[in-house]
């Protein structure tokens, strides 16, 4: 009887450490954590923190081969806007068009705030 416990247990065990975490569709990094860093207390440091944030985002589902998440290009593009950075605001924008066609009016209405339309 102990002994068919023990197989028991072993299997148990050993079909445990076989389960892979699960696969998600986007990697969103610390985006949560520097978001709310920066609408809680919106300053120049937090404001770097988050924007190099959506960049290893974009790096990291770069590196691999994943799709980078909807809205990170958008809201860099806008970050990028904010700091009167028009030509790198077009190309996140671009790239979040490229990426959800479904974006379009959203991202043509930024376009057209930032004079780009």
């Amino acid at each position: 009887m102990r002994i068919k416990q023990l197989c028991l247990l072993i299997a148990a065990l050993i079909l445990t450490g076989c389960v892979a975490a699960p696969k998600t569709l986007y990697h969103w990094g610390d985006y949560n954590h520097t978001l709310y860093n920066f609408t809680k207390e919106p300053s120049a440091e937090t404001r770097d923190a988050h924007v190099n944030e959506l960049k290893e985002i974009i790096a990291y589902a770069n590196e691999k081969n994943k799709q980078v998440p909807p809205g990170i290009f958008y809201e860099l593009g806008m970050m990028e806007a904010e700091t009167g950075n028009n030509k790198a605001a077009v190309a996140y924008l671009g790239k979040e068009l490229e990426l959800y066609p479904e974006a379009k009016p959203l991202v043509n209405l930024a376009r057209k705030e930032i004079g780009a339309l």
